[in-house]
């Protein structure tokens, strides 16, 4: 198998576009930098073309849950050209611009990521032709990974939560992505909820805050969280919707990596 190690990547870059993670400084810019974020990752689940998919099925699983886990996959993109060619693309949450990675990549049967190794261009070993790459994932409790595949006439993208947090409520969901290394940021979001109906939760850190979303008309929701640590620099989070339909609730550690 073709192994290609993993951080992430992003929809942004082919707009020129590189977003620094860190969203420190003055607050008249904190609320700009958030929404960049936020794009960033919303930008990834969006850059489908129409008549294409893309999906990542799990190969193995090693280790534990915000320890020592390794998660492999094999991704499969169906909708290309017979003889397109990729190049992948990762941008990491601890990074402040993509980075190209492996070329050369081709779709085999079911569409499988793989190198053929059957032309110069063609990424892989001759003596090993449509070998599948093996997408080896690292990451902490809550990290997206964030992959991006272009040819001259295609870009379609992915994003992979390995492990993930989340909950679930009489069927509705709750769920919070690493937006930042020490997850100083947050992308909260969930489904399952009444359409274009406000939704109360409550944020719970160094204080507790009341807030209310509008869902919208597929019953989503999605806003970002951010700690108010005053003079500490690492604490945990609890976030619970608190609606009579559902009540999912979930925490996660923020300050650590």
């Amino acid at each position: 198998m073709k192994r290609a190690r993993l951080t992430a990547g992003s929809i942004l870059l082919f707009l020129g576009v590189a977003v620094s993670q860190d969203i420190g400084g003055k607050q008249n810019d904190l609320a700009e930098r958030v929404q960049r974020l936020m794009d960033i990752e919303m930008g990834f689940a969006r850059m489908v073309p129409e008549g294409m998919s893309i999906e990542a099925k799990e190969v193995s699983r090693e280790g534990h849950s915000g320890n020592d886990l390794k998660v492999v996959y094999h991704i499969f993109v169906k909708g290309a050209g017979a003889d397109t060619l990729f190049q992948e693309i990762q941008w990491p949450v601890n990074a402040d611009k993509p980075s190209a990675a492996l070329p050369g990549i081709s779709t085999g049967k079911d569409g499988i990521l793989l190198c053929a190794g059957r032309t110069p261009e063609q990424c892989g070993d001759p003596k090993k032709p449509d070998d599948p790459i093996e997408f080896i994932t690292v990451p902490r409790k809550g990290e997206p990974t964030r992959l991006a595949f272009k040819s001259p006439t295609v870009r379609i993208g992915i994003v992979i939560v390995p492990d993930p947090i989340e909950a679930k409520d009489k069927g509705c969901t709750l769920s919070a992505l690493r937006l930042t290394p020490r997850f100083e940021l947050a992308l909260l979001s969930g489904s399952g909820y009444p359409p274009n109906t406000d939704i109360h939760y409550t944020v719970q850190g160094e204080m507790t805050n009341d807030h209310v979303i509008k869902s919208d008309g597929n019953g989503a929701i999605r806003v970002s969280v951010i700690p108010y640590p005053g003079n500490k620099t690492k604490g945990k989070v609890k976030v619970k919707v608190t609606e009579s339909k559902c009540s999912p609730e979930l925490s996660y550690e923020w300050g650590t990596i």
